[in-house]
């Protein structure tokens, strides 16, 4: 079921063709008075002039401050503003002016972050070029004493002397 539109929400420049008053739901009997001559399409009408974005409207934005057009007599754009309560609603989070750059250095402090931890990973888990060479051997001080080794006689042969 369509939702009726709201009085303050309807532009103050729409009319019904033949009363002052135009309908609430779009139809051919709907004008503008700042396009009279033009046909009204009901998408914009649904859009724009009923659906409370009137001040997103092209002609309501050039029409601005100015006075209603001279082919226009008799009517004055209604003056809604002036009787409709406003809501004060506090401002989302992220829609403050100082989120975005403030999300931005923490992407960067993060990358930074990130590439100093990963290269001293990188610079504690790598050993430096070394060429591989023998080892130097130990010198010696002093000879080792040691007997010579008992050989088994031989059970062939010349008989040892």
């Amino acid at each position: 079921m369509a939702e009726k539109p709201l009085v303050e929400r309807i532009c103050p420049y729409l009319r019904g063709r033949h009363d002052a008053s135009p309908s609430l739901t779009p139809g051919s009997d709907n004008l503008c008075l700042l396009a009279s001559s033009i046909h009204l399409p009901r998408s914009q009408q649904a859009r724009y002039c009923l659906g409370g974005r009137f001040e997103q409207c092209p002609r309501y934005q050039r029409q601005k401050n100015r006075p209603v057009p001279r082919y226009v007599r008799g009517a004055q754009p209604l003056d809604i503003r002036a009787s409709t309560p406003t809501i004060s609603r506090r401002t989302l989070p992220w829609r403050h002016p100082w989120v975005l750059p403030a999300l931005k250095w923490l992407i960067v402090i993060a990358l930074i972050t990130l590439f100093i931890f990963l290269w001293r990973w990188r610079m504690n888990n790598t050993r430096p070029f070394v060429v591989e060479r023998d080892p130097v051997p130990t010198p010696i001080t002093a000879p080792a004493q040691e007997t010579a080794p008992q050989y088994l006689r031989p059970t062939a042969g010349p008989p040892p002397w």
